[in-house]
């Protein structure tokens, strides 16, 4: 595995577009790097590991909480 992955690499390793990418970097969600005085972002993977398990909902976890509950609409008859 590569040390470092420009925008490319890094959206193809974590199943991303590269303009996911390019937002993650602006809106300071991914941690990166510019090379000094140019316009190339370059990123570590453990810092796109991190930024996706930041970013995952585990569907197993048990304390996760449906936010919007099935609810019986009106004048339905709920039987037991």
């Amino acid at each position: 595995m590569k040390l470092w992955m420009n925008v490319r690499e890094g959206a193809e390793y974590a199943g991303a577009c590269r303009d996911t990418i390019y937002t993650a970097c602006e809106q300071h969600e991914l941690r990166h790097v510019h090379r000094a005085g140019r316009r190339v972002i370059r990123l570590r993977p453990q810092w796109i590991d991190a930024w996706l398990e930041r970013h995952v909902v585990d569907a197993q976890d048990p304390h996760v909480v449906d936010p919007v509950p099935v609810k019986a609409g009106a004048g339905s008859k709920v039987t037991s």
